[in-house]
């Protein structure tokens, strides 16, 4: 019999869509999804009504969230009453101290010997003393952690947690889509993709993700006019909507020249993104990058965002300097015209090498194959495996 493992988490986002898929499917354990809706969050969620889902729907269990203000998740209704009666092997929870009922449901899986375990970022490194007391009298109530990157492990090694209960297990988009979309991508022609650019074949800066002021896209509007007055000329696609959206257009009709900017607004097909992604020679994200990068990655392209690691998203960590990625000092825009003017005249541009580089770590770390590796690892008491 495989053991069973009750994974509680806020919402099911689309981009989960594929771990989930691979989690429900698994032949190593039983793994049943609870979730609840926020649905003033804005955030695109899974389609439940497609058939991989209906196949394993006795899995997918609903609950109740309770929120302030639609943003801060405090309480969920009836997960207390399945970690006080339901036979299950593991329990995975968020590793959020201010979910009020994961304080409960921690107590009571520690009670009954139900192996805990929290999911999430771990420790960022910029806790202030209140904050970091309460994270890690929080985190000890766990048996194991998994983490999204090797950072916050090193962190919580250095605040007293056991390294072998700490598990990395990356993060992960639609692998199978992205891989499969590698070939087709491969040659495009930049002519037929970007036919809105007056000149297309120049080198393309492209950022993907919400317009709002926490991307800081006016740095990479700026930036992109910087890079123009040291005689760089570059392609800018935007593509997303967003609050700042408005904004933007004032400012880069402003200082950018028509015809070598663009507004593509929200897209959420799989084919046209990964299009456009492969096609540019590098993504821009100046404020945190966060799975954009994976999603760049997949696609077989760079990444440029600041370097602050403590004020970062986890998958950071996917980039590596002078290959797949591109650093610059947080909110330095001097500096951020300096690295991408650097990175233009190194030379950097060999498509083939780079995307090789791109694609390796996507293939060895952030897919859900690997991420359903470490859960089965952890529920069968292995070590950590990185």
């Amino acid at each position: 019999m495989k053991p069973v493992i009750y994974h509680f988490t806020n919402i099911a986002p689309l981009y989960r869509k594929k771990l989930w898929e691979t989690l429900l499917q698994s032949n190593a354990f039983d793994f049943i999804n609870f979730f609840g809706k926020n649905n003033r969050s804005g955030i695109k969620t899974i389609d439940f009504d497609q058939k991989v889902f209906q196949e394993k729907s006795s899995k997918l269990r609903p609950i109740k969230n309770r929120w302030v203000k639609g943003k801060y998740l405090i309480w969920q209704s009836g997960v207390l009453r399945r970690v006080l009666f339901d036979k299950v092997d593991m329990v995975i929870i968020l590793g959020e101290f201010i979910v009020v009922s994961n304080w409960l449901v921690a107590l009571v899986c520690r009670a009954r010997g139900i192996k805990l375990v929290f999911r999430g970022h771990g420790m960022y490194g910029n806790e202030r003393p209140l904050k970091l007391f309460l994270r890690k009298t929080y985190y000890r109530l766990a048996n194991a952690h998994l983490l999204y990157e090797r950072r916050s492990k090193k962190i919580m090694i250095e605040q007293g947690f056991k390294k072998d209960n700490l598990h990395v297990y990356f993060n992960s988009l639609d692998y199978d889509t992205h891989k499969a979309l590698r070939k087709v991508n491969e040659h495009l022609d930049k002519k037929i993709v970007f036919p809105f650019f007056t000149e297309p074949e120049l080198l393309n800066f492209v950022f993907v993700g919400r317009l709002t002021k926490v991307k800081k896209i006016d740095m990479l509007i700026k930036a992109v006019a910087g890079l123009k007055e040291k005689g760089h000329t570059v392609n800018l696609l935007l593509i997303g909507d967003g609050t700042e959206k408005e904004s933007l257009e004032i400012l880069a009709s402003n200082i950018l020249t028509e015809g070598y900017y663009h507004f593509f607004g929200a897209c959420y097909d799989e084919n046209e993104l990964g299009k456009y992604l492969a096609t540019s020679d590098l993504c821009v994200s100046p404020g945190n990058v966060g799975l954009t990068a994976i999603h760049s990655l997949s696609s077989g392209t760079p990444v440029c965002t600041h370097s602050s690691f403590e004020n970062q998203m986890p998958e950071v960590e996917a980039l590596e300097e002078g290959k797949s990625g591109v650093f610059f000092k947080e909110n330095d825009l001097e500096d951020m015209i300096h690295r991408l003017n650097e990175w233009i005249q190194s030379g950097k541009k060999n498509k083939a090498e780079i995307r090789n580089v791109c694609f390796q770590v996507i293939d060895d770390y952030y897919n859900p194959y690997y991420q359903e590796k470490v859960i089965a690892n952890l529920v069968n008491d292995g070590k950590a495996m990185i």
